[in-house]
């Protein structure tokens, strides 16, 4: 079992450790269909400054020309910066973008409120390794408000940095036509809440959230984790197609008029899992 494309990379226009067409022509020896450079946004330190944002989507359309095999998606992992779901990528940046990334980082730029509310709260808690009941509903709420207030393509890194109720999100991106992200570097959740997203209609796409060539399409922790999990391949979009094929494959079913409305253009819910979260729970019971 390998990934068809590998949607969540970084180069040196934020924290990577090589060029776009270094990170490019590797992904092509891997044998990959399709990948996104998604460099980090701009409140994250060492994120993409803005007034270099032109110049990366220039070195991705060289990238384009000289392997033309290979189609390369133009993106940015964002960041939450308020606690009223806000993030570092306005609408007219969104409009550049052929892919949008969310995920929760530490080391960014938050507003006055966020940093006594969210920052300090969170670091405390990741510190003593404990997050209470109460704070994991305030970082649910807000993770909601983000990915409800933009048009989020994949929530990255789901849990890590903030704990927060990973079911009651993969709800919301469901309805949003979000992906939820398994992560080859580390996942933060357990099996039987993968299968319990599963089961509210949630989609899922694997990446390497690679830093390094070395690292594209490094994904076995994935592979491992998913090995203690009840599901089908079709959950997982980039095991049998690219996120373009899939996109494509949802626009279409929509233009038959199978889009529900109140629905982005691209609906998770549209295939969602018919296996009952509890059956794994139900296993190790009786055992």
């Amino acid at each position: 079992m390998k990934i068809s494309g590998d949607y969540h990379m970084h180069t040196t226009y934020s924290d990577g450790r090589a060029s776009v067409i270094d990170m490019v022509h590797r992904a092509k020896e891997l044998g990959l269909s399709e990948i996104a450079i998604t460099d980090h946004g701009f409140a994250l330190r060492s994120g993409i400054k803005r007034d270099k944002l032109d110049y990366l989507k220039t070195d991705i359309d060289a990238a384009r020309a000289q392997v033309p095999e290979l189609p390369i998606l133009f993106g940015i992992e964002s960041n939450l910066t308020d606690t009223d779901g806000t993030i570092d990528v306005d609408a007219e940046t969104r409009g550049k973008l052929d892919l949008l990334l969310f995920g929760i980082h530490l080391n960014v730029k938050y507003t006055a409120r966020a940093i006594f509310t969210f920052l300090i709260p969170n670091l405390f808690y990741l510190a003593i390794r404990r997050t209470p009941p109460w704070r994991v509903k305030k970082n649910t709420a807000i993770v909601k408000a983000t990915i409800e207030n933009n048009k989020i393509d994949i929530w990255v890194h789901p849990s890590r940095y903030a704990r927060v109720d990973v079911v009651e999100i993969a709800k919301t991106c469901a309805e949003r036509g979000t992906l939820v992200e398994l992560n080859g570097k580390k996942i933060s959740f357990r099996p039987i809440d993968f299968e319990r997203m599963l089961a509210v209609g949630a989609r899922f796409i694997i990446n390497s959230d690679a830093h390094d060539p070395r690292r594209i399409a490094e994904v076995d922790r994935v592979f491992e984790f998913l090995k203690n999990c009840d599901y089908n391949e079709s959950d997982i979009v980039n095991l049998n197609q690219t996120l373009t094929e899939y996109k494509n494959e949802l626009s279409g079913r929509n233009q038959k008029g199978t889009e529900q409305p109140g629905r982005e253009a691209f609906p998770l819910s549209a295939s969602p899992s018919k296996r009952p979260w509890f059956r794994r729970f139900s296993k190790k019971r009786s055992s």
